[in-house]
């Protein structure tokens, strides 16, 4: 508890001298982000670094605590071209912030999360694909077990349509164990025990191997 009522005083010197991000017209943005002791601290211009160290270094003789640096990371967004921070923490193409991986472009960043994502998911179905489920189970083991590794990630970061693809053949494959369609020559398919409906085809085994 006295850790957080100390930490909060340096949290809100952060967020008083440092201007925050403004996105498309909006308003101001928080500039500090704040889990445990974990900190992030989002800046726009080199000088703020000279104010993250003032803070830091009153809040290291207040409290006795000392800011590790070789823990500690950075990340250029865009254009930014400065080498180091004046806190002597280095620059890193990707870093982890409150379990979302963030990278140099937006692009990077999402294809980072869902790979993730996608190699979590194929695991888990490998893992619980032997279990005797029924044809009704399989789709709610799909929404309450696989899929629910996604729904924190979308809050954060778009998908890329191939991530979808790949997503939507390891449930498929999931749920029907791997057995292929055959379209007939009229519309939908015919699924195992006659089951009509329409769905992309689904994949092989080995297609859930690999990647």
């Amino acid at each position: 508890m006295l850790y957080a009522l100390c930490l909060h005083l340096l949290l809100q010197t952060l967020e008083d001298r440092i201007p925050g991000i403004y996105i498309s017209g909006t308003a101001r943005s928080s500039p500090v982000l704040a889990y445990a002791d974990d900190i992030t601290v989002l800046v726009t211009r080199p000088e703020d670094f000279d104010t993250i160290r003032q803070a830091v270094h009153t809040y290291e003789k207040a409290t006795g605590a000392q800011l590790n640096t070789r823990k500690s990371k950075a990340l250029s967004i865009a254009n930014w071209a400065t080498p180091a921070t004046a806190l002597g923490i280095d620059f890193q193409d990707q870093i982890m912030i409150l379990g979302v991986k963030f990278a140099c472009t937006l692009g990077s960043s999402m294809k980072a999360n869902w790979d993730s994502v996608d190699r979590a998911i194929r695991a888990q179905a490998r893992v619980t694909y032997a279990r005797q489920l029924s044809l009704a189970k399989r789709p709610q083991n799909v929404q309450l077990y696989l899929l629910s590794k996604i729904w924190y990630i979308t809050q954060t970061l778009p998908s890329l349509t191939i991530h979808i693809q790949q997503l939507t053949s390891v449930c498929s494959w999931y749920i029907w164990q791997g057995t292929p369609f055959k379209a007939p020559e009229g519309t939908g398919w015919v699924g195992p025990a006659g089951h009509r409906g329409q769905m992309l085809d689904t994949t092989s085994q080995p297609y859930l191997e690999n990647g």
